[in-house]
């Protein structure tokens, strides 16, 4: 196995539009109040992936590949917040997938250190993941790369 980490390309949402569809029904099915599967397994995956791609100095895709497979992507993009806060500038972690053969290899690890290489370059001092809470391997997996969460998201549906 020789995963190389590189730049998302217009031309990988072939390999990628099912992972993505994955990702998001895999949560619909952890956080139904929230996530309509069938809407999620209906979206224009495409659009949403190309959409990541539209601003390059804000957002970023990078894809894991083995021997020309994608075996995994991180979607992340910047943004500010009120300038009270220490950093105010922030990269967000905003979608991880790694095909299930491919996980606990340094897969994900590799995808965020190119992640955080990009903050480093625009000199930005804070990256966030959104993370659901009943993925609690990602959070495990986080905490060991030195992230932590000081606050937690509530959430109510209203009937």
């Amino acid at each position: 196995m020789s995963i190389i980490i590189r730049q998302g390309k217009p031309e990988d949402i072939s390999q990628t539009k099912n992972h993505l569809i994955e990702l998001w029904v895999e949560h619909s099915k952890h956080e139904p109040d929230l996530l309509d599967e069938e809407k999620m397994r209906n979206t224009d995956a495409e659009s949403h992936y190309n959409k990541c791609l539209e601003n390059p100095d804000k957002n970023f895709v990078f894809v894991a590949e083995d021997s020309g497979k994608i075996v995994g992507f991180l979607a992340s993009y910047i943004d500010e917040i009120p300038a009270f806060f220490e950093h105010p500038t922030i990269l967000y972690l905003d979608e991880i997938f790694v095909l299930p053969d491919y996980r606990r290899q340094g897969v994900a690890q590799s995808l965020i250190l190119q992640a955080e290489n990009i903050a480093k370059e625009k000199g930005i001092k804070r990256i966030q993941a959104r993370v659901y809470t009943f993925n609690t391997g990602m959070h495990k997996f986080l905490e060991s790369m030195g992230y932590r969460a000081p606050y937690a998201t509530w959430d109510k549906t209203l009937e």
